[in-house]
């Protein structure tokens, strides 16, 4: 293998950054990976907001601004909603303040409101369906997040939402064979 030319090709990516960048990326996905083996649903969303942060930093080096957005926005999602505070009411705000502040900062084109999308689609849908819920969602936002990583080249990241999608269909698998076990369900105020 020829150094030349992997130093070559990590330069046309994006140097160091994007390096330390896929690092960053294979750390918080790989907690990403676990959070779809884990059965308790305020261990997942713990675990969630760690990964969360770990992307956020790769996204402030690949200046993916749509992810960092949503990624934060999502960190205090699920702290709000660890805390049985939310609501229809907090959910709208949540969803609203991360499609105004896509509408802002969007650099992405397209694919740059795919987060927006997830956000939407996993605020909204918090609190159904318990642990195999989460994991439904986990599975139908990552698919989103895979198409969002791979437009802005976090590579590493595209293969572990793969990873994930998979985890996520082992451990609903496991969920059900289990009677669809809801312990460690946080208890959602006012659905909807």
């Amino acid at each position: 293998m020829d150094l030349q030319k992997i130093g070559d090709w990590i330069q046309a990516m994006g140097g160091t950054k994007w390096l330390i960048a896929q690092v960053l990326s294979l750390i918080g996905y790989t907690l990403m990976v676990i959070t779809g083996y884990i059965k308790k649903e305020k261990k997942m969303l713990r675990t969630q907001d760690v990964q969360l942060l770990f992307i956020i930093a790769m996204g402030v080096l690949l200046n993916a601004f749509s992810g960092i957005i949503i990624n934060t926005v999502q960190i205090i999602k699920n702290e709000i909603y660890l805390r049985g505070k939310l609501n229809k009411y907090t959910k709208a705000c949540i969803v609203g303040l991360g499609i105004v502040m896509t509408l802002i900062f969007n650099n992405g084109g397209i694919a740059g409101w795919l987060p927006a999308v997830n956000l939407f689609i996993f605020t909204y849908f918090l609190g159904m369906g318990g642990a195999i819920g989460i994991k439904i969602l986990i599975f139908i936002t990552t698919c989103g997040w895979g198409v969002y990583d791979f437009s802005i080249k976090n590579y590493v990241g595209f293969i572990f939402d793969i990873l994930t999608i998979i985890s996520c269909i082992i451990g609903i698998i496991r969920l059900k064979k289990d009677g669809g076990s809801n312990n460690g369900t946080v208890v959602e105020t006012k659905i909807g």
